[in-house]
């Protein structure tokens, strides 16, 4: 009965939320922008003006979208290290018998 228990208890694949995903997910998203408004833009005949603001802008929303993937790393990583600290603090304030 634990066997069948553990079975449909526990996580199967990896976690959409973690870094594994999202830091990937982040920069396909910001790379595809920046491409598919790059080469969008011809068919909306701007001005040269227009046509480097709108590439800066592009430009701008690729690079946040990268950073907050690569923010999404760090931070797993952070909380891991918290959390292996917090567990040798514990281990170490319990009583000695």
């Amino acid at each position: 009965m634990t066997a069948v228990r553990r079975l449909f208890t526990r996580r199967v694949g990896p976690n959409l939320f973690g870094a594994a995903v999202v830091q990937p997910t982040l920069t396909a998203v910001g790379v595809f922008t920046f491409l598919a408004g790059a080469l969008y833009l011809p068919a909306l005949g701007p001005t040269r003006v227009e046509a480097i603001l709108a590439l800066l802008l592009l430009a701008a929303v690729a690079l946040l979208c990268t950073a907050v993937g690569q923010l999404a790393a760090v931070l797993e990583r952070l909380e891991a290290r918290d959390v292996k600290h917090a567990e040798a603090g514990a281990a170490a304030d319990r009583p000695r018998d």
